[in-house]
């Protein structure tokens, strides 16, 4: 039995990134289960795209988790999931670069790369707008994000 399974202490995490459009304004949010406690993270940027708010969400929502607790991340991004999984680590072997040429959002990658290393983490990629409701709810907020960064 896997330590997310056994643990009564585990924090659920969902997280999404949102542009209007893409590139431009852009929204994020974070949905935290931690226990009974639920908290809800969030913020904008002016000029950005999708894939930088998705990796903000998950940074940010990373950044205030108690690093003692196992956390299960559920993200609608592969660009996210499998960046972590699967191409970080080559990245990470080749000075942040990657095959194709430059890599895009290597500050964002840098800081999930050390913040990752906090964490005992399992990565879940669900599919978006598919009627998980902590993620319709991190989509509607990260979209209400964009509407609302000028107030």
């Amino acid at each position: 039995m896997s330590i997310l399974k056994s643990s009564k202490n585990r924090v659920e995490i969902y997280t999404d990134g949102s542009c209007d459009p893409n590139p431009g304004p852009g929204g994020w949010a974070a949905i935290i289960l931690d226990g009974k406690e639920r908290k809800i993270l969030k913020g904008h940027s002016e000029v950005s795209t999708n894939n930088r708010m998705e990796l903000t969400a998950a940074l940010e929502a990373l950044k205030s988790v108690d690093p003692s607790k196992p956390v299960k991340i559920y993200t609608d991004s592969q660009y996210l999931q499998k960046g972590v999984e699967e191409w970080l680590a080559n990245w990470k072997a080749h000075n942040w670069k990657r095959k194709g040429g430059v890599l895009a959002n290597v500050d964002l990658w840098k800081k999930i790369s050390v913040e990752i290393t906090k964490h005992n983490i399992v990565w879940h990629w669900i599919k978006g707008h598919a009627g998980n409701p902590y993620n319709e709810q991190v989509d509607r907020i990260a979209k209400h994000e964009i509407q609302n960064r000028k107030k």
